[in-house]
């Protein structure tokens, strides 16, 4: 059954438009509160084998929207009639094999930083084309060494940090 999970959306106008846009795909919509946070995603998503445990967490600030067996097309499709109607959640998320055993908070905090991440991966990749670009004009060690530095960060995968990521655009700048 399709369904979309969120947590912490403010608005009334937000939330209105996240459940008409929902109904009108005939998908169930399930809201997470603040004292909820600490149950594991499967329980919310109704997964048979999940039962509420009473666990609890501190409550993440940013807001979450999970969305539990859409096809990539109603995805898409959800996500244009959101637009259109002029919201936009930057947190997303689909459950998978592995974050249905998380806790809410803890997909939420490892959403939060995964954007955090390629925000800061896509400055990043500005300041690698100015020194690439200089670096084909005018070489320098330092320049190379900056860019073999954020070469790199690829090799780290999954435990890449947006520290990380800053490293290396302060070594980039650094090097122009």
């Amino acid at each position: 059954m399709s369904q979309i999970i969120f947590y912490g959306v403010e608005g009334e106008a937000r939330r209105a438009h996240l459940f008409e846009a929902a109904e009108a795909q005939a998908i169930d919509v399930r809201e997470v509160e603040k004292e909820e946070v600490g149950e594991l995603l499967g329980y919310f998503a109704g997964l048979e084998g999940y039962e509420k445990t009473g666990d609890k967490a501190e409550a993440p600030d940013e807001e979450l929207v999970v969305f539990v067996d859409l096809h990539s097309h109603d995805l898409q499709e959800i996500l244009l009639a959101l637009r259109e109607m002029g919201e936009i959640f930057p947190h997303k998320a689909a459950m998978t094999e592995t974050n249905k055993d998380w806790s809410f908070a803890r997909l939420v905090t490892h959403i939060r930083r995964e954007n955090a991440v390629i925000q800061a991966w896509s400055q990043m990749m500005a300041v690698a084309q100015e020194v690439i670009e200089a670096q084909e004009s005018e070489p320098t060690q330092a320049r190379d060494e900056a860019l073999t530095f954020a070469k790199n960060l690829r090799l780290k995968g999954e435990d890449i940090e947006e520290d990380d990521v800053r490293e290396a655009i302060r070594r980039l700048k650094e090097s122009l």
